[in-house]
């Protein structure tokens, strides 16, 4: 799963052929964490803006669709979830950001590791975007880890690059190219521990993204 991330240096700009600047200046976040609103790039009414949107959602009053908006959906099924379809479908978005935190279990202990591209640049996850009462919502999908990583976690988030957005935010895309792009997605990814300090949603500041030398990751 992916549960925070980090968009530690936002480079707007590498997302100027998709869609406007945004109104407001975007500024450097270490820990951004479920239930708080983060910037999107969503699809709509044939163009591509700005947003901020909260990150998963509980049910929305008076709804027909009352379903939770979870914070991850796993990218193998998302096509075939009515949580996930209609959003799937028509409201995809790109969540940016320059790294994700994800925990290492080991007996009763959960180790943080901080997980990015080797050139530490900005990229986005791929996303799916849903509308309620108080706002917008997104949700984070997400594939089987790679080899190197599986000793963390099994899942990861589906990291697009460069090439696949236009993919992904196009209202002309397919179902079948969509599936096809998630699942032949391959992304270099390096990662390191942390300190437990971003167990905590209220912590924020560059000083999360610093190694734990008194650390190493557990192979099992």
């Amino acid at each position: 799963m992916c549960g925070r991330y980090a968009w530690s240096n936002p480079q707007v700009e590498r997302f100027r052929k998709y869609a406007p600047p945004p109104h407001k200046k975007i500024h450097p976040r270490y820990n951004r964490s479920p239930g708080q609103s983060h910037p999107i790039l969503h699809s709509n009414n044939q163009s591509n803006s700005w947003a901020e949107a909260q990150w998963g959602s509980f049910p929305f009053a008076n709804s027909v669709n009352s379903r939770r908006f979870p914070i991850n959906a796993r990218s193998e099924t998302v096509s075939q979830k009515p949580t996930f379809q209609a959003a799937f479908e028509s409201q995809r978005c790109l969540v940016p950001a320059d790294g994700y935190y994800e925990w290492q279990v080991v007996e009763r202990d959960r180790n943080p590791h901080f997980f990015h591209l080797p050139d530490r640049s900005t990229f986005a996850f791929a996303g799916l975007w849903r509308e309620g009462p108080d706002g917008l919502c997104f949700t984070i999908l997400t594939r089987s880890a790679p080899p190197n990583c599986l000793h963390i976690h099994h899942r990861m988030p589906v990291i697009l690059s460069d090439e696949h957005y236009s993919v992904w935010m196009s209202e002309q895309s397919t179902a079948g190219q969509l599936l096809d792009l998630l699942s032949n997605i391959k992304s270099d990814i390096l990662f390191y521990p942390v300190s437990k300090r971003v167990n905590a949603t209220r912590e924020d500041g560059p000083e999360l993204l610093e190694p734990n030398r008194d650390q190493q990751s557990t192979l099992f």
